[in-house]
C-alpha cells in the first residue's frame, strides 16, 4: 500500500508534467497573420448592429475593412482592424498637439486611445491594443455616432479581438 504522502508526490509529478506539456504550445503560439480572420459576420453584426460584408484586405493580409452593404458615402457603417508592430504601437503614443492620447483600462495588456475631439475615419479616434506579441489598432465609422460612442463600439471591437488571441 501507498502512503498519502507517495500519492501527493505522485500526483503533483504528474501534474507539473502535465502543466509543462501545454505550454510549448502556449510559448511558441505564432501572432495573427490575417487580419480578416479575427473577427466573423456574425460578431460584427451583434456588435454594429448592421449587416457587414466579409471583410476585405486593402493593403495585405495585415488589415481588413468590413463594409455595411448597400449603403455608400456619409451613410455606411465601416470597420477596419490594422495589425501593427510594436513600433508603430509605441509611435503613435508620442504626444503631439491638437491630440488626446487616452490609456484605456480592461482591454489586453496596453491599451490607448488617440483622438482630436471628431470623428473621422482612419484619424480619429483610433484604439490601439497590445496582447503579449500582438499589437493592433481599430478605426470605426458610424454614420450619426458621437466620439464617445465610437470608442465604445472601438473598445467592444478590441474585446472581441482579444477573445480570437
Amino acid at each position: 500500500m501507498c502512503s498519502n504522502q507517495t500519492r501527493i508526490r505522485a500526483l503533483t509529478a504528474a501534474w507539473f508534467i502535465l502543466g509543462l506539456s501545454g505550454m510549448p504550445q502556449f510559448a511558441t503560439a505564432a501572432p495573427p497573420s490575417d487580419a480578416c480572420a479575427l473577427l466573423s459576420q456574425p460578431q460584427l453584426a451583434t456588435t454594429l448592429g448592421v449587416e457587414v460584408d466579409a471583410g476585405r484586405h486593402i493593403i495585405g493580409a495585415g488589415d481588413c475593412r468590413w463594409t455595411q452593404p448597400g449603403k455608400a458615402g456619409a451613410d455606411v457603417v465601416v470597420l477596419q482592424v490594422n495589425l501593427t508592430t510594436a513600433h508603430a504601437f509605441e509611435t503613435a503614443r508620442t504626444q503631439m498637439s491638437g491630440w488626446n492620447k487616452t490609456h484605456e483600462t480592461g482591454i489586453g495588456d496596453d491599451a490607448y486611445t488617440v483622438e482630436n475631439g471628431k470623428v473621422t475615419f482612419l484619424v480619429s479616434p483610433t484604439l490601439s491594443v497590445k496582447k503579449g506579441s500582438v499589437f493592433f489598432a481599430i478605426f470605426a465609422k458610424i454614420p450619426k455616432a458621437s466620439l464617445q460612442q465610437t470608442k465604445a463600439l472601438e473598445k467592444a471591437i478590441a474585446l472581441r479581438v482579444l477573445e480570437k488571441l
